[in-house]
């Protein structure tokens, strides 16, 4: 012990213990600031296959058809004649057989090739449930959740027998009767563990349920006079009073939601939009208090992209105003008549040709001299790779980048009339372009088509120590013609022929078609051909008949 104190003391032990102190604090700030799994997306599937039921998680790129992975993992101990997914929410599927009742999670599903579930019920003839997490056991609705042999169960009293669903989260519920709205909130954190409280004033058989964007954790219910807010956790709002100081004037459970992002309904000739960024005072018209108010109320009309769902823009007083603009103070500068415009995607818009952002002003929209008849092509967004909007005139493609300018040179030359975006490629004049350059190649340009691609990660997440590597990822890329099917070569930009590939065993989007492709890429060979014995048969039997009939007519005339 004398010993050991002796050597930390020392003046290397006091710098060793300094360099780890000094170690210690600033490990921390060695996280990763970027990932390449912040962009991706993720959905959750159960699908029946080969006789089999599996539950399969897909993920892809930001580009929306690249491949990141695809897991298939079997539900082993479920009768496949009887399975039927009975419910659905956020983080879980809900199905049953004729052995029981099952709840699986989405995302907690850590074995390599099997689906991890709950088995929450035994077999039970005609029992009425909700979304298969509400259960009417002896007359009671009882509530489900659990983990593999870990089953909650939470007897809810107060709700009344015959109830129906309106939506239903994992822990918050919205039900009806004849009468009422129920709000049920599961709260594992309180003795009771629940809460279930009436929405006031709604009328029930009246009420419609809007479902908004999930990541705003904000959807809404409204009867004819009354509408609310509601979140996943079982909480609500009533916004009721903003939409009667905004004088709204049709029946609020027949708005037409028209942007579930913002959200937004259309009211006749007028637009019901959420406020971004600010909120203004108004007056409750129930009980003469100031209130805040998060939604607006005007005859804007908001211009929906032809390519994409959300719209950047609105049309307001035949100007045009970004869609955040709730107060239209600054209007787009637009040398033509704004109610022309259509949007198509981005800062692009189809007039009598079409305009653009000019590049060094955000606020004024310039033609671009491009016909209005030429035909568009969307943008490609990849992680790190841009494939631009372009437009496509009878004799050049035009390139519409983030920033335009007439003055540029953004357009090539066609010297034939095949045109196509091909994944993150466009084909035109006989070569692939990726957004920056051109590679020739010797396909079929007629029949040549995308099968599809998956993402190789090399590197996932970069750190914010200086020098650490980048987030690096690698497309590879499949294509099939008439005639072949072809693997894009990273390192030589072409198309390498897949020689044991039969282009008729392919069709596009499938994943572990493309796994399989990249397997056997190198392997040299030839398609095996398919013969056609089932035609010779067809003609030989023709054949055979035909001579018995000249025989029989022969005979008949003898005769």
């Amino acid at each position: 012990m004398k010993k050991f104190l002796l050597n930390y003391f020392s003046p290397s032990g006091i710098l060793q213990v300094v360099l780890l102190v000094l170690l210690f604090f600033t490990c921390p700030t060695a996280k990763a600031s970027e990932c390449y799994n912040y962009h991706t997306s993720i959905t959750h599937k159960i699908i029946v296959k080969n006789n089999n039921i599996y539950y399969q998680l897909t993920e892809k790129d930001p580009n929306g058809f690249s491949y990141v992975r695809q897991e298939n993992k079997l539900l082993i101990g479920i009768d496949k004649n009887s399975f039927k997914v009975i419910g659905e929410d956020e983080s879980t599927f809900m199905f049953a057989d004729k052995n029981g009742f099952y709840l699986m999670p989405k995302n907690e599903q850590y074995e390599k090739n099997t689906a991890s579930y709950s088995k929450i019920l035994g077999p039970t003839k005609n029992i009425k449930h909700i979304n298969g997490r509400l259960f009417l056991i002896n007359l009671k609705w009882t509530y489900f959740d659990g983990w593999q042999n870990n089953i909650t169960k939470i007897v809810l009293n107060e709700l009344p027998i015959n109830i129906s669903n309106i939506k239903s989260y994992s822990n918050g519920f919205y039900l009806k009767s004849n009468k009422e709205v129920f709000m049920v909130k599961i709260d594992f954190d309180t003795d009771k563990k629940y809460k279930i409280e009436v929405v006031p004033s709604i009328n029930a058989l009246k009420t419609v349920y809007y479902a908004c964007n999930q990541n705003n954790n904000e959807d809404f219910i409204a009867d004819e006079q009354y509408i609310y807010a509601i979140r996943r956790e079982g909480d609500f709002t009533d916004i009721t009073p903003q939409f009667r100081a905004l004088k709204v004037q049709g029946k609020f459970n027949s708005l037409k939601l028209i942007d579930a992002n913002i959200p937004m309904w259309r009211d006749g000739q007028k637009i019901i939009k959420k406020r971004e960024g600010h909120t203004t005072n108004g007056r409750n018209p129930f009980t003469g208090e100031e209130i805040s108010m998060e939604y607006s109320y005007s005859t804007s009309k908001p211009l929906l992209p032809e390519f994409g769902k959300v719209p950047s823009y609105i049309f307001f007083g035949n100007k045009i105003y970004p869609i955040w603009e709730d107060d239209y103070s600054q209007a787009y500068d637009v040398k033509t008549d704004a109610s022309k415009l259509r949007a198509i995607e981005g800062k692009l818009f189809r007039g009598d040709d079409f305009y653009y952002f000019e590049a060094d002003n955000d606020y004024k929209i310039i033609s671009t001299n491009i016909p209005s008849d030429a035909k568009f092509f969307p943008g490609v967004y990849s992680y790190g790779n841009y494939l631009p909007k372009a437009l496509v005139s009878d004799n050049y493609i035009h390139f519409i980048g983030d920033r335009f300018s007439i003055h540029l040179d953004n357009k090539k030359k066609l010297t034939s009339k095949i045109v196509k975006q091909l994944g993150m490629f466009y084909l035109y004049n006989n070569a692939l372009f990726d957004g920056e350059k051109s590679y020739p190649i010797t396909a079929d340009y007629e029949t040549l088509s995308y099968l599809g691609s998956f993402v190789e990660v090399i590197n996932d997440c970069a750190g914010e120590i200086p020098n650490t590597p980048q987030v690096a990822v690698k497309y590879h890329h499949f294509f099939k013609d008439e005639d072949a099917v072809y693997y894009f070569d990273e390192k030589t930009k072409k198309l390498q022929t897949i020689q044991t590939a039969n282009p008729s065993d392919f069709n596009a989007d499938n994943y572990e078609a493309i796994q399989e492709l990249y397997k056997i890429k190198d392997v040299k060979g030839a398609i095996k051909k398919k013969t056609r014995t089932g035609l010779n048969y067809y003609i030989i039997g023709g054949c055979v008949l035909a001579f018995l009939g000249f025989g029989f007519y022969l005979f008949k005339r003898k005769k």
